[in-house]
């Protein structure tokens, strides 16, 4: 027979702590997801953001286009676009695209980074059909 006291003493479990009504509000903020924002307003003011800057930038490169093209070529042409330090430029016809790229390489692409003032690595001329019109 063994002696009572020989086995080693087991200590009841703690007794659950009581929950107070701060921690008990904790816990449902983390249970419960939090409502969503339907509104567009943070997408809209995002478009409205970009599109200014893009027109900003393309606005200064219509001004510098027109100041330093002849205005022969610059009847014939239409800025498109500038993104990323690329100027697109449409013309109406291949002879126009060659006459062009050479004042750009004889030095209007200088001239028009003058001009300019942004960021204008290079000048990419696209034949456009619709400035025959």
């Amino acid at each position: 027979m063994t002696d009572p006291s020989a086995i080693p003493s087991q200590t009841p479990p703690a007794a659950p702590a009581a929950f107070t009504g701060a921690s008990i509000d904790r816990l449902r903020k983390l249970r419960c997801r939090p409502e969503r924002n339907l509104t567009i307003t943070a997408t809209v003011d995002q478009y409205r953001r970009e599109a200014s800057k893009s027109r900003r930038g393309m606005g200064n490169f219509v001004d510098a286009w027109e100041a330093v093209v002849p205005a022969e070529i610059a009847a014939t042409s239409r800025v498109r676009g500038v993104r990323g330090g690329i100027a697109r430029i449409g013309v109406v016809d291949s002879a126009t695209s060659y006459e062009i790229d050479q004042q750009l390489r004889g030095g209007m692409l200088a001239e028009l980074r003058l001009a300019f003032g942004g960021t204008l690595r290079r000048v990419k001329l696209e034949i456009d059909g619709s400035l025959s019109r």
